[in-house]
């Protein structure tokens, strides 16, 4: 996160603020992040690190969680909390405050964790 944190072009940070609007809808309207609006999210976090491994790696990752969630444990217990999540990640990246941005998204990462464990 110290290489992201206040590096993303406003170009992505402006689609990083569509996706996380985009999260609270689809909990909203379903109850849930749809796999499609966590992975763009993190790709576009990403992106300007202009990292092809990184890219790739991101995506065996949320493909292979998005199709467990799918099949073992559902959606999140709070996807209004998940959707909040991502929020404070894109706040701290945007504030250019790395310590923040990492630990942002080590509750994420914790919480995700915290999902699988319960599956």
């Amino acid at each position: 996160m110290h290489q992201v944190a206040g590096r993303v072009p406003d170009e992505d940070l402006r689609t990083l603020d569509e996706l996380v609007d985009r999260m609270h809808a689809e909990v909203r309207e379903s109850g849930a992040i749809a796999a499609d609006t966590d992975r763009a999210f993190h790709r576009t976090l990403y992106r300007s690190l202009d990292n092809p491994l990184l890219s790739e790696l991101l995506d065996a990752f949320w493909s292979a969680f998005h199709r467990v969630r799918a099949q073992s444990i559902g959606a999140a217990t709070d996807g209004e909390e998940l959707a909040r999540m991502h929020g404070r990640i894109l706040t701290a990246v945007r504030a250019a405050d790395p310590t923040a941005a990492e630990a942002a998204m080590h509750r994420h990462f914790d919480d995700i964790r915290g999902r699988l464990a319960h599956q």
